[in-house]
């Protein structure tokens, strides 16, 4: 049974590709070596000051992972969006992207700053940075993933 978990939260680190070399490479490897031990695909981007993640796997992998990120002193606003059984994976690997540097932010990040985006566009967003490029991915961690 796979199910998907849909998480938005407010970085307290240093975003950006200069922080790679300080919490937000440690969020990264760390969130990589956890989902990797617990076979969980999706992404993780980062976009104007906000953490957004897609995660699928198996629903009490993915609970004990997100309990850890909402305990995460680095997160403030944790959010958990979406919490639902999926009929198949969408993601093959584990990837992080991010927005471009010096991007106006998206219009999903301006309506975070006043109401609660939805889980679809939260997918959406994710899905968009991704498609423009990763900054780093894990081999495939399942077989198919359609």
């Amino acid at each position: 049974m796979i199910y998907r978990a849909v998480m938005m939260s407010r970085a307290k680190v240093a975003l950006g590709f200069r922080g790679l070399n300080g919490e937000l490479g440690r969020i990264i490897s760390c969130s990589m070596m956890s989902c990797v031990d617990r076979q969980l695909t999706g992404a993780l981007i980062w976009d104007s000051g906000y953490f957004m993640q897609v995660l699928e796997g198996d629903p009490d992998r993915l609970r004990d992972f997100m309990k850890k990120v909402a305990r995460d002193g680095r997160h403030q606003d944790y959010r958990q969006l979406e919490f639902v059984q999926a009929m198949r994976r969408e993601y093959q690997t584990w990837s992080v992207g991010a927005s471009r540097t010096g991007s106006k932010p998206a219009a999903l990040i301006r309506k975070a700053q006043t109401i609660v985006p939805t889980a679809d566009e939260v997918r959406t967003h994710v899905r968009h940075l991704i498609s423009l490029g990763v900054v780093a991915e894990t081999p495939p961690l399942v077989t198919a993933a359609a």
